[in-house]
Order: C-alpha cells, then sequence, then structure tokens
C-alpha cells in the first residue's frame, strides 16, 4: 500500500511579522537585490513604482523637509539678529535719558521707528513718594476705577499679548482706543511700585497670545531700572 504523503498545515504569515522580519533583518535586500526593482508600491500620486523609486521619492520628501526647517531657522536667526540691533539702540538710547521726560520721549521714538509699534502707554500706580512725578498724567491713585480691569495682568505680573478689551485700551490710550487691533501689557515694578507699559498696534496680529515675550520681558525690565534710577536723587 502506497503511503499518501503527509499534507503539511498552510502557515499564514501576516504583514505585521513581514514588517518585524524585514526590521529585524537590515541587510535582507543586501541579500536578494533584484527585489528592490520586482517589488511594486503604490506612488501617492497614482500610479505603482519600484521600492527603489519609492525610496528615492522618501528621501527628496526628507531633503525638502530639511532644507525648509533650515530655512526657517535661518529667518528666525536674522529676525533675532535684526531685534537684537534694535534692542541695543533702544538700551543705549535710555542710558542716556537724563530725566522721566526723555524715558518716555525714548519709548515714543524708537517704539515706532525700531519696533513698528503704533502706541505706547506707561501707568504708574500712584504713592507717596510719586506725588511729584513730572508726568502726573500717567499716574492712577490706588482707587482709581481702571485699576479693576488690569488687576490680574498685575497681579500676576505676567506678559499679556492680544486684543485688549475696550475698557483697557480707552484707559491706556485714550481717544485712540478705537484704533488699537492688539496690544501686549508688560507689568513691571519701580521701586516695589506696580507699573504698567502698554504697547498698541493696528494690526490685530501685532501682538497675539502664542508670541514669544522674552523681548517684551527684557524691555520692562529697561523701563523699570531707568525710572527708579532716575528717581533716586529726588528720594536722597
Amino acid at each position: 500500500m502506497t503511503k499518501q504523503p503527509e499534507i503539511l498545515p498552510t502557515i499564514e504569515i501576516t504583514a505585521e511579522q513581514v514588517r518585524e522580519y524585514l526590521l529585524e533583518s537590515p541587510d535582507f535586500f543586501n541579500q536578494y537585490p533584484e527585489l528592490l526593482e520586482d517589488v511594486q508600491v503604490s506612488e501617492r500620486r497614482g500610479g505603482v513604482v519600484s521600492l527603489t523609486m519609492r525610496q528615492l521619492a522618501l528621501l527628496r520628501d526628507k531633503s525638502d523637509k530639511a532644507q525648509k526647517q533650515l530655512e526657517g531657522l535661518l529667518t528666525i536667526a536674522r529676525e533675532n539678529d535684526a531685534l537684537f540691533g534694535r534692542m541695543q539702540r533702544l538700551t543705549t538710547a535710555l542710558i542716556e535719558a537724563r530725566c522721566v521726560e526723555d524715558v518716555f520721549a525714548t519709548l515714543d521714538d524708537t517704539l515706532r521707528e525700531c519696533f513698528g509699534a503704533d502706541f505706547f502707554a506707561i501707568r504708574l500706580i500712584a504713592g507717596v513718594d510719586t506725588s511729584d512725578f513730572p508726568i502726573s498724567d500717567v499716574l492712577w491713585q490706588k482707587d482709581e476705577p481702571a485699576l479693576e480691569h488690569f488687576k490680574r495682568v498685575l497681579k500676576s505680573q505676567k506678559i499679556k499679548c492680544g486684543h485688549p478689551t475696550h475698557a483697557q485700551a480707552e484707559a491706556l490710550f485714550n481717544e485712540q482706543a478705537d484704533e488699537v487691533q492688539s496690544a501686549a501689557l508688560i507689568p513691571f515694578k519701580v521701586d516695589k511700585k506696580d507699573g504698567l507699559l502698554a504697547i498698541g498696534s493696528k494690526d490685530e496680529n501685532r501682538f497675539h497670545p502664542a508670541m514669544g515675550s522674552l523681548f517684551l520681558a527684557h524691555l520692562g525690565e529697561l523701563v523699570s531700572k531707568r525710572l527708579e534710577s532716575l528717581q533716586q536723587p529726588e528720594k536722597g
């Protein structure tokens, strides 16, 4: 009696197993290079191409992305370099200011000319030693109603950028309030007293919540220290 050949069970290999095997055997296509041309894969724009052509396409995509990232980094570097130059100019001008009026005039000129600001304002919360502050228009008494609109910013001491409320814009920029579409509110302290530096723009995208605040923080610190130093002789 003839012995029937043994029929082995069919073993199904899943795509995941093939994937794992290829990952564990990176030299597989070195052993079978003919497969690089025989294996056909779908092309994103339609049709099929060889594995080699698909790999070249992927490498080109990666190269394009890397080039765009590099261009983006170069653009940021150029912008930062220009910003550093403008900050250096502003710092020098503030150091050369000989009085509080000079500080305000310097900020008005430099912020408009070098930083594209359309409006700026400073407010100081009045105290016993600010009663003779040379520019009385910037002083707010502790019971000033407008303070209610800035309590959160002053308490947190965190910069806020975006579209100001109409009440905020009106309190800071007076009759120009309707023109202010975005603003940066920069809290600071002058000899432990609260202050607020506001920069306004007619462009609604100029100041937005997601923007970096390093420059704005540095600006607030500069103004704070310069105003503080100019008031020292008066207190002495």
